[in-house]
């Protein structure tokens, strides 16, 4: 899982003067509530996603979908095993040789199977989770109005356009790139001690949603605020652990900053950083590893969560046995699980990843 450099972009970065990489392209009070915000709202599905619009899950376990509107399944395996169990949807199509059904109307559909793809339009509510025969391994996709949930952590929003991948570990990521949005929460005097630019967003968001198997279109205007920086020279890859996380991280080559939590009830973090390393503890006792270039580190412990920026970043996470993480990936570059290899990490929007134990052979 490499990458090729083209000569110029290799000739430009070589360029770039040393004050780039000073510390005040590296700030280490930068909020962060991905990991900070305290969990009201999660789920115990693998996936849970509740919205109107457009999901799709292609992969393997069990589905359950429930609303209004129009679900196309697909079986993709070779054995022919998926079962459906449809409830109250108004019309039904099959292709002669099975393999396709759609259903329109409002009901609701069970699905168990080894390779499938299931496509929902319309307003809808579903769930992902490993079956007693089949793990939940797969991707989905989401857009419209609504949130999705991993295993255990907080609602995203559909508008972040973020891949989902459902997969266990180990977990492998070789990302790079520069340039990155420096966010800052909305408020009535602004980002404190923060320079930025205060936007205001304004989307045409059209749903279609199916009535009584009728098609129906509505229009709407959505706002959305924010205070934002883009920054040319900040890195511009990212990785993240929570769950928290358990077991060990080894970063072979990093050229950026690191933060970790310790989140175990034993406080057994152990983190292993070249000599030099600048350390900086926050108010929040998270702890900051910055000017780190070239460098190899090493992480272990039983409850953890960890945030790694960087314009060059290559690791492996080895999670303890039975335990659950999520993570979540952005930059150029690519990353794998053990079901996954090259998986493109996306530059702006990222992918998450939920990383299950794995079931006992």
């Amino acid at each position: 899982m490499r990458r090729l450099l083209l000569i110029g972009g290799a000739a430009a970065l070589i360029a770039v003067p040393s004050a780039a990489l000073a510390q005040a392209d590296e700030p280490v009070t930068e909020t962060d509530p991905a990991a900070e915000e305290v969990v009201t709202t999660t789920t115990d599905k693998a996936l849970h996603s509740q919205g109107s619009g457009g999901f799709r899950y292609e992969g393997s376990g069990a589905v359950a979908v429930s609303g209004e509107g129009v679900v196309w399944v697909r079986d993709l395996s070779q054995a022919k095993d998926l079962v459906k169990t449809p409830s109250g949807y108004a019309r039904t199509k099959t292709s002669k040789d099975g393999t396709w059904t759609r259903y329109s109307g409002t009901g609701s559909l069970s699905l168990d199977g080894s390779q499938f793809v299931v496509r929902v339009r319309g307003t809808f509510t579903v769930d992902v989770d490993p079956s007693p025969t089949h793990p939940a391994v797969g991707r989905a996709w989401d857009r419209g109005k609504g949130e999705t949930t991993l295993k255990g952590g907080v609602p995203w929003p559909f508008w972040s356009d973020q891949k989902i991948v459902l997969s266990s570990g180990p977990m492998a990521v070789d990302l790079f790139g520069r340039g990155a949005p420096r966010w800052f929460r909305d408020g009535q005097d602004g980002p404190r001690g923060h320079r930025g630019k205060p936007v205001i967003v304004r989307k045409v968001v059209v749903t279609r949603k199916y009535v009584n198997g009728v098609k129906v279109f509505s229009r709407r205007v959505v706002t959305e605020r924010g205070w934002f920086q883009w920054h040319r020279r900040d890195p511009g890859a990212t990785w993240r652990l929570n769950g928290p996380a358990s077991g060990t991280v080894d970063i072979a080559d990093i050229d950026g900053r690191l933060r970790v939590w310790d989140k175990s009830a034993a406080k057994d973090l152990a983190v292993t950083v070249p000599t030099g390393t600048t350390t900086t503890t926050l108010p929040d006792g998270s702890v900051v590893y910055s000017r780190l270039r070239d460098a190899q580190v090493r992480l272990a412990g039983t409850g953890f969560r960890m945030k790694a920026v960087a314009w060059d970043l290559e690791g492996t996470f080895t999670p303890a046995a039975g335990s659950l993480a999520r993570s979540f990936v952005r930059g150029k570059g690519s990353f794998d699980t053990a079901d996954f290899q090259d998986l493109r990490a996306r530059k702006r929007d990222g992918a998450r990843i939920l990383l299950q134990p794995v079931a006992p052979k």
